[in-house]
């Protein structure tokens, strides 16, 4: 009886981590440009907090920036390091997960240079 209850009971807990709303996948994609700006690369945001660009090379702009949302840019990440070349941001933990999209956006003119949609 007492192997039955700690089988029970150590299956519901492996039912636990797997549902839990915490876990999240890797998620990867590639750029696409908007308008007559020029943006391509891969994107890959993994389920560590870390959003890793490769293969990348964008139309120069004044103020460029990197940001996510799920669909549209809404929420700033940093500042594009550099426009050629692979480069790698963090996004705050409360985002891992919920991101859809990846944007290079310039703030100053408030134009959208690329997006990537990341599955």
């Amino acid at each position: 009886m007492k192997l039955i209850k700690n089988s029970l009971l150590a299956a519901a807990g492996l039912a636990l981590v797997f549902t839990s709303s915490s876990f999240a996948a890797d998620k990867s994609g590639s750029f696409t440009s908007k308008g007559r700006y020029k943006v391509s690369g891969s994107v890959k945001v993994s389920s560590g907090g870390k959003i890793n660009i490769s293969g990348f090379s964008t139309t120069p702009g004044p103020d460029l920036y990197i940001y996510v949302g799920n669909g549209s840019p809404s929420t700033l990440v940093a500042k594009l390091k550099k426009t050629k070349g692979s480069q790698s941001y963090s996004i705050p933990a409360n985002l891992v997960g919920k991101i859809s999209t990846v944007h290079v956006h310039c703030k100053r003119y408030n134009k959208l240079f690329g997006t990537a949609k990341v599955k």
